[in-house]
């Protein structure tokens, strides 16, 4: 008497049954046997990922990296090796392995927050590999409620790619560079009552003139003003500083007005700035709620 297996390619648990000859009876299962699936484990092993860097990854990159530069591969970052084992020593190296190999085939230091070096092995590119590494960089830099990304266009070559992830593009120092605000919403308090807010940017020439002196950037997001006075803005205002700074080293000033009265003119890095809700970030200043001063 024989055992009839069904659905073993579909299921991971595969159900036994012994056939019965007599008329009028239906098969019964007899016992259960759980089995792993072999195809799902291959698959697990053959798929790329992200990971933090391990030593291995390092003398594979150095491997690879040490190849591209005697064939002259554009975008070769071997000289800056020291750099990236300093980054993989701190823990701040990702690396984007090959699911079929095993190896290292990307790498990205820097977070996208300062200068850092995003690079893919030469017969990798064109796969959406550096795509994948700058979307895990964005999805950090959430977690540490960074808002503002920058980065170094270097080659020249890599600006359209760095347009397409959602950069702008800026000179500084004749150099090209390229920033990202990362955006951020809340949900207004219900029982809020609505005003009317609008937080300029100025150059630093703004407080000591009275000539016109136009905004840099200006944000006026839907807000209401709870109880207590604080007032919720439903959008995160962020200003990246470099792009206002690439041509000197002075302050930028910002204007709080609330309902047609200005509630604070004044640099943004100083305390009262801060005391209002003004905050810095690695790459500039950013305000999620207008707090009342214990005078107001």
């Amino acid at each position: 008497m024989t055992a009839v297996i069904l659905d073993v390619l579909k299921l991971d648990t595969v159900v036994m049954f012994m056939p019965v000859p007599r008329i009028g009876f239906q098969m019964q299962p007899i016992w259960r046997i759980s089995m792993p699936v072999s195809i799902s484990q291959s698959n697990k092993r053959n798929r790329s990922s992200i990971r933090r860097s391990t030593d291995s990854d390092l003398e594979a990159i150095h491997k690879w990296l040490i190849e591209e530069d005697e064939r002259d591969v554009q975008g070769n970052f071997l000289c800056n090796w020291n750099l990236t084992k300093n980054c993989h020593e701190d823990g701040e190296l990702l690396v984007y392995f090959d699911g079929k190999t095993q190896l290292p085939v990307a790498y990205q230091w820097g977070g996208l927050l300062n200068s850092g070096i995003l690079q893919v092995k030469e017969d990798f590119r064109g796969q959406g590999i550096g795509a994948k590494l700058v979307a895990r960089r964005i999805k950090e830099a959430y977690k540490k409620d960074e808002c503002i990304l920058k980065i170094q266009c270097q080659p020249s070559t890599s600006i359209p790619f760095w347009k397409k992830m959602g950069f702008t593009i800026f000179t500084e120092r004749h150099d090209n560079y390229a920033y990202r605000i990362l955006e951020k919403t809340f949900p207004l308090p219900v029982d809020g009552i609505s005003v009317n807010v609008i937080i300029r940017f100025y150059p630093e020439d703004r407080k000591w003139s009275d000539a016109l002196i136009e905004p840099i950037e200006c944000f006026s997001p839907p807000s209401v003003m709870t109880m207590d006075n604080v007032i919720h803005l439903s959008k995160r205002v962020s200003f990246f500083e470099d792009a206002y700074r690439k041509n000197t080293d002075r302050d930028v000033v910002v204007e709080i007005e609330v309902d047609g009265n200005i509630i604070y003119f004044d640099k943004a890095k100083y305390s009262e700035a801060q005391y209002r809700g003004m905050k810095r970030c690695r790459n500039g200043f950013y305000i999620d709620k207008v707090q009342p001063l214990p005078t107001d």
